[in-house]
């Protein structure tokens, strides 16, 4: 339960910090909420039209001089539109525009993210070590909710000490590249082209097409994984014969012990000692004939999937049981992989030994064995975490829970191969000795890449190349050992809409196209989309409510009130593999619980059946993963589980009722009649009213 502050006796109430702490004067609140959440965080709920909230700095030694950044960690599922920063140095505040400075906004933070404002710089150097009182404003709206931690004032880091000039230069170096590559890979004439790259046990097989038009000498030109064509970095020209115009080419897969399976062929034409590159780059799109194992593709037999489950024996094979669950993800923390340990696992990828931890594999060796052995599709999620080491990206700021994959080097690209190569090779052994792995989502919500795949700010174009990259190498590391293997995309409920910078975040209808595009261009393989379809407002349950999920490719957001819409976009002719609609799984997606009340919970359970009633009829959907098995404390007061929170006398919470026994229905003889009643609590009659008709969908794109 939420305690109110402004119902106690106390002046000030501490708040847990690192750095210059600072308290937060209950007497100075205006038009917005306080509550009291967990040690050192706060829940804010906007209440008129002009909230703030003011604190008080503890302490002015000389050691703090170097603190002029306040810093806060924020958790906002619908963003506050600006902030406002006042100060003043004593009693009665006397707050006025000259000691004010603007502060930008809070974006949609559906996780916790840092923060911080350069005191100095904002305000001209006004403020002063000797300005204890500072004033938060929080926008202009009523009903925001928002919860703070970690609020303090700091010393800058290395990111922020980079003078803006720096940073603008940075940024302007980024586009002139991200200018190149666009071209690249839109130029809509190129007079040759490597049609197919294929793969057997020995050889790679290169055949293409160039116009008779050209002329010289043609050659084949090979590149690392790392490398890139369009920034004509690196390359290696092959000792072949001069192309013809329709040729074919077989040079062996291995090179000493180096593996040429993920390498890219082009074709290059050398004229009066120049060599230029006359066609894009293919990526492998065939090695079916490298698979070292047969490996079956499996299906859930049912939809039904659950995230954020733990190994429980006794009640997690219970609930699972009950649930009739036939799908699950898995987090694969790779820095965890990679850490030091007592037990260590040596593995042996392109001549090189790496070292894996025997701990942690043992835990996951248990779980998945586990799922596999129950009739439970398992999906991992790969994540590079910051404690990933050569993993991770130059460009990663700390700002992001994880980190796009390292793809600038050698190094890293063939640790990041070894590590996938070790888990795909290891989850897919004919005896199931550590049990199966079918789908391998790679990184989690990249459209949201501030966050939850850090490279910096960064392009979309840069971006989506680097993690084109990823899911390239990930694609052909795991079909070495399972031919049916699917990699996945995660994208977030934002559709034709950023919640942030555009540097930061990118809609995820673009990040599609722009996947389309990279397999029109360098050759197609099976990918597949893992996405999100939150409500419009993670903390609103009531998503047939959401008012910008339309029946339109141009929406903000795709919801369950409109999931329709990414069926419709995914059915065309662009995005089909070999003339089938790629495969999409709902890997994460849950209503709040913001109480325990009666009307929560019937709510909850009404958006899980309303949800299902829309996502049955679409046969692209393979499985619909609910987030989470059980509340987790630290989501930001988010409570999307079908447990409530863990408590001493109940470690595992306690089963949410109804909605637990609607999802247990769900393909089951009593569907119907266990979901019926929730019709009147969302308005209809009839559940093909909640239905949208694939001819009702406007196809009209806003460019």
């Amino acid at each position: 339960m939420r305690i109110p502050l402004l119902s106690l006796t106390l002046l000030l109430t501490s708040i847990t910090l690192t750095g210059q702490s600072l308290k937060l004067v209950n007497s100075e609140t205006y038009d917005i909420s306080v509550y009291a959440k967990n040690d050192g965080e706060l829940t804010l709920r906007t209440t008129g039209g002009d909230p703030q909230v003011v604190f008080e700095l503890q302490g002015t030694d000389a050691a703090d001089k170097e603190a002029y950044f306040l810093a806060f960690d924020y958790f906002c599922p619908d963003g506050v539109d600006f902030v406002e920063v006042f100060y003043a140095a004593d009693r009665p505040y006397h707050w006025s525009q000259s000691r004010q400075l603007e502060g930008g906004s809070l974006p949609k933070a559906e996780a916790w993210q840092p923060y911080s404002i350069d005191l100095k710089l904002g305000s001209k150097d006004k403020w002063t070590a000797i300005d204890q009182y500072i004033r938060i404003d929080f926008g202009r709206s009523t009903g925001k909710e928002l919860q703070i931690r970690n609020l303090r004032l700091r010393a800058p880091t290395a990111e922020e000490l980079l003078s803006s000039e720096e940073a603008e230069a940075k940024l302007l170096a980024k586009s002139e590249n991200a200018a190149k590559l666009d071209h690249y890979l839109t130029f809509t004439r190129t007079p040759a082209k490597v049609t197919k790259v294929s793969v057997s046990e020995e050889a790679i097989h290169i055949t293409g097409v160039i116009s008779q038009e050209i002329n010289g000498d043609l050659r084949l030109v090979e590149y690392e994984p790392h490398e890139d064509p369009w920034a004509m970095n690196g390359g290696k020209i092959l000792p072949t014969p001069s192309l013809t115009h329709k040729f074919s080419v077989t040079v062996p897969r291995y090179v000493g012990e180096r593996d040429r399976l993920a390498n890219r062929y082009a074709i290059v034409r050398e004229v009066d000692g120049l060599t230029q590159l006359i066609c894009r780059a293919t990526w492998a799109n065939d090695v079916s004939g490298a698979a070292e194992r047969d490996m079956p593709r499996l299906y859930p037999a049912n939809k039904k999937g659950l995230g954020g489950v733990e190994l429980k024996p006794g009640i997690f094979e219970q609930d699972l049981s009950d649930l009739g669950i036939t799908a699950s993800t898995v987090n694969f923390s790779l820095g965890t992989i990679l850490q030091k340990t007592s037990n260590p696992i040596d593995y042996t990828h392109q001549g090189k030994t790496y070292t894996y931890n025997g701990d942690a594999m043992k835990e996951f060796d248990q779980k998945i064995s586990w799922m596999t052995e129950n009739g439970i599709v398992v999906s991992a999620i790969l994540l590079v975490d910051k404690d990933a080491g050569t993993l991770v990206h130059p460009d990663y700021n700390t700002a992001g829970i994880y980190s796009m994959a390292n793809m600038t080097d050698q190094v890293a690209t063939d640790a990041y191969r070894a590590i996938v190569s070790f888990l795909a090779e290891r989850y897919s052994r004919p005896d199931r000795e550590h049990g199966w792995i079918t789908h391998w989502i790679v990184f989690n919500e990249v459209d949201y890449g501030w966050i939850w795949t850090n490279m910096g700010e960064t392009p979309m174009e840069l971006y989506m190349d680097a993690y084109n990259k990823a899911m390239r190498l990930t694609w052909l590391e795991t079909r070495r050992f399972n031919p049916t293997a699917e990699v996945f995309i995660s994208l977030t409920h934002h559709w034709q809409y950023s919640p942030a910078d555009k540097y930061r975040a990118y809609p995820p209808r673009k990040i599609l196209d722009r996947m389309a595009l990279y397999s029109s261009s360098e050759g197609d393989y099976q990918w597949g989309i893992a996405y999100h379809p939150y409500p419009q407002s993670l903390l609103k349950p009531r998503t047939w409510e959401d008012s910008m999920a339309t029946a339109s490719f141009d929406t903000r957001f795709i919801t369950p009130k409109n999931i329709e819409v990414l069926d419709a976009y995914l059915h065309q002719p662009q995005f089909l593999h070999q003339d089938k609609v790629r495969t999409v799984i709902l890997s994460e997606q849950g209503f709040h619980t913001p109480d325990y009340s009666e009307t929560s919970l019937q709510n909850k359970a009404a958006a899980i059946a309303y949800t299902w009633e829309k996502i049955l009829p679409l046969e692209s959907i393979e499985s619909f993963h609910y987030h989470r098995w059980v509340d987790h404390p630290m989501e930001g007061g988010l409570k999307v589980g079908l447990r409530t929170l863990p408590s001493d006398k109940h470690p595992h919470g306690i089963r949410k009722e109804p909605a637990f026994s609607v999802f247990s229905a769900l393909e089951t003889d009593q569907h119907i009649d266990v979901i019926d009643c929730y019709k009147s609590i969302i308005g209809i009659s009839d559940w093909d009213e909640v239905r949208i008709a694939p001819e009702t969908i406007s196809t009209h794109i806003e460019q």
